[in-house]
């Protein structure tokens, strides 16, 4: 079996690599973060939309794989991330005790980025990002209404390598609306959550192995 997988390999893949395609791989680690932006909820209960700040920070660690062919190049990555999540809204738009506004959420983040290297050392890059979340937390319960199993974003941003290090910036954009829903189960006299799909920066260090 070995033997017959060898053989494929060689036939398949080292064609490949006789045409100018490389291969990279390595360790990356970073921040979350954002600034209070002044952003649109909607609420459930009254079919309206209200402005309120947000605040969401965190950090990020994992792997990545690089595929480069000439100027261009996919680079998958597997991060483990965590993120605090803080909402200001304006108590006399909502009556905000019973709304979670403040919990954190852990995850695994897999963004497939597809990048064109401008400049030797820079690059810009675009691509999708899959999220499956793993726990979500306000204080000490977890809270099943605040973790969505699978989500799809955007990441999109620029890149500076020099030797075996490269730092990146990128934006992250999710594609649904956020919203103020009402929880399956309370939680106290907690009975509506926050979604967190607004717009989150993200400052990365990679090192190439």
């Amino acid at each position: 079996m070995v033997r017959y997988l060898l053989i494929f390999f060689f036939f398949n893949y080292i064609p490949l690599f006789s045409q100018g395609i490389s291969v990279n791989y390595g360790l990356k680690a970073g921040i979350n973060f954002n600034t209070q932006l002044n952003i649109s909820a909607d609420i459930e209960s009254i079919s309206n939309n209200i402005n309120i700040f947000e605040t969401r920070n965190g950090e990020h660690f994992g792997v990545f794989f690089k595929l480069n062919f000439k100027n261009y190049y996919i680079k998958p990555e597997i991060n483990y991330t965590s993120i605090n999540n803080t909402y200001n809204i304006p108590k006399i738009l909502v009556q905000t005790d019973y709304i979670i506004s403040e919990f954190k959420q852990t995850k695994i983040d897999v963004p497939v980025m597809f990048g064109y290297n401008v400049f030797s050392s820079l690059s810009i890059f675009l691509g999708p990002r899959f999220e499956f979340m793993k726990n979500a937390n306000f204080e000490e319960f977890k809270v099943e209404d605040l973790k969505e199993d699978y989500q799809i974003g955007l990441q999109y941003g620029i890149g500076l390598k020099f030797k075996r290090f490269e730092i990146d910036l990128r934006i992250e954009r999710g594609f649904e609306k956020n919203e103020i829903k009402f929880m399956k189960s309370s939680l106290g006299n907690k009975n509506q959550y926050i979604t967190s799909n607004g717009k989150i920066y993200l400052l990365g260090l990679s090192f190439y192995l």
